[in-house]
């Protein structure tokens, strides 16, 4: 479990690409990291439930268990105490297919970066969900 893992979600609009198949930003997330195989893979995705200012970061770090759910959700860093809460709250309800390790179901650390990013004014807000 040395090795940190890092997903990143930018929370903005045009941030996602978003696929033909894809009907919602967070299923767009999801489909982004079709064929990545060396980390844990979210297979589900909850955006957090809030508004945040342009420029609002939070670095969450957790661990994937063995069974894709995400155990010890932590706040490594944040400028924005409520998106903090709100990230935890999401990502307490996301899923992920686990990462295997030479044909073994290994728990992985994760640190997840949200970003909240819209273009124009500093005081912008942006609804996550």
């Amino acid at each position: 479990m040395n090795a940190v893992k890092k997903l990143a979600i930018v929370l903005s609009l045009g941030a996602l690409t978003v696929t033909a198949s894809a009907g919602t930003s967070e299923q767009a997330y999801v489909e982004s990291f079709d064929g990545v195989t060396d980390m844990p893979v979210p297979v589900s995705v909850v955006a957090p439930a809030i508004t945040a200012y342009r420029g609002s970061e939070v670095l969450l770090e957790f661990v994937v268990d063995t069974t894709g759910v995400p155990q010890g959700i932590t706040v490594v860093s944040s400028n924005d105490a409520e998106l903090a809460v709100a990230a935890i709250e999401a990502v307490s309800e996301w899923r992920f297919a686990p990462l295997v390790k030479a044909g073994v179901t290994v728990e992985s650390k994760v640190r997840l970066p949200f970003v909240a990013a819209l273009p124009g004014n500093r005081n912008d807000r942006f609804a996550v969900n």
